[in-house]
């Protein structure tokens, strides 16, 4: 990514960005509904649109851009992806902070206030939060751990796992700055960059709230691309581990390795085991645990790098118990 160009910053006000492709409206509405309501008034809305030619979308952005003079629209000549979308993003920011929304999420209303708050008091550079976990027609499913933790707990748990919340994001623009944004990773830019972040020795804080409604969509890149995010994990952090994660050259290694394990047929293996183990951890929190204990220990059977996937997760809860 270029350097970008130095911007005057606004020591009060939150920069928000997100970028829009092909949500569903009601989704696009509730989301941004969920940003110009905040009780945190001083923001502006940087909103992208990658996929210029969904005219319904534009229009709609374009109201919200007349109704409210803090949103800021951005249209893509091209589809870029998200990666660099967010990237244009944050070249606009003028903010001291910046959040992270997606089009499909809803925050709470005081998220903004609550974050800013937590981060000052704190002493904080970056901070996220915990979220629930809803379905396409807005259902809730289930909460991610809602644990707080300080600074050196989340060093030591990210040096395991990634355990941040993506679209909880609120963290000082330097830090973006510092990185100099995203790289162009396909999965797994968020671990990516919250590694480098810790090798720049920011302070990084778990809010153990629930602070967004995070929405999992049955054609989300993120399901379809699950067993390369996975892998890209892995090989990010090793590189995290062995001083190796700025050299762009072992990352693009990483990444190659990545893509030539992922297999059609691997990946829809992983995914259907994936989707088995959440329907279990569902029926788990839900009283119904003899049921769920059993579907997560079926996906074992699914897919062998689904298996790496528990052992790592058996690892880390091990590690993190010995630890706190």
């Amino acid at each position: 990514m270029a350097k970008r160009k130095k911007r005057w910053i606004n020591l009060d006000k939150i920069s928000v960005i997100m970028s829009v492709y092909n949500e569903k409206k009601v989704w696009i509405n509730q989301s941004i509904e969920s940003i110009i309501n905040q009780t945190y008034k001083n923001i502006e809305f940087i909103i992208v649109l990658d996929n210029p030619d969904n005219e319904d979308i534009k229009r709609l952005l374009k109201f919200y851009e007349e109704q409210d003079n803090r949103i800021k629209l951005i249209f893509n000549q091209k589809n870029m992806g998200l990666v660099k979308s967010l990237n244009i993003a944050l070249s606009e920011c003028t903010g001291k902070y910046i959040a992270r929304m997606d089009a499909d999420d809803i925050c709470k209303l005081d998220r903004l206030s609550i974050q800013k708050k937590y981060l000052e008091t704190n002493n904080l550079d970056f901070v996220f939060s915990s979220m629930i976990i809803i379905d396409e027609e807005s259902n809730e499913l289930y909460s991610t751990n809602m644990e707080q933790l300080d600074y050196k707990q989340v060093k030591s748990y990210l040096e395991k796992g990634n355990i941040s919340t993506h679209p909880t994001w609120f963290l000082k623009a330097e830090v973006y700055n510092s990185l100099n944004g995203y790289r162009t990773i396909n999965s797994c830019e968020d671990y990516d960059f919250i590694l480098r972040a810790l090798k720049k020795e920011f302070k990084i804080g778990k809010i153990g709230q629930n602070l967004l409604q995070y929405r999992i969509r049955n054609n989300s890149i993120s399901r379809s691309s699950s067993l390369e995010q996975f892998l890209n994990s892995r090989g990010i952090l090793k590189l995290y581990k062995n001083n190796n994660l700025e050299k762009d050259k072992n990352l693009f290694e990483v990444l190659q390795q990545s893509k030539l394990k992922s297999s059609k047929h691997e990946s829809q293996k992983f995914l259907k085991a994936n989707n088995k183990y959440y329907q279990g951890v569902f029926l788990f929190k839900n009283n119904s645990k003899l049921k769920g204990i059993f579907i997560i220990f079926c996906c074992l059977f699914e897919s062998k790098y689904f298996v790496l996937k528990m052992i790592d997760t058996l690892k880390y809860k091990i590690l993190t118990l010995k630890l706190f």
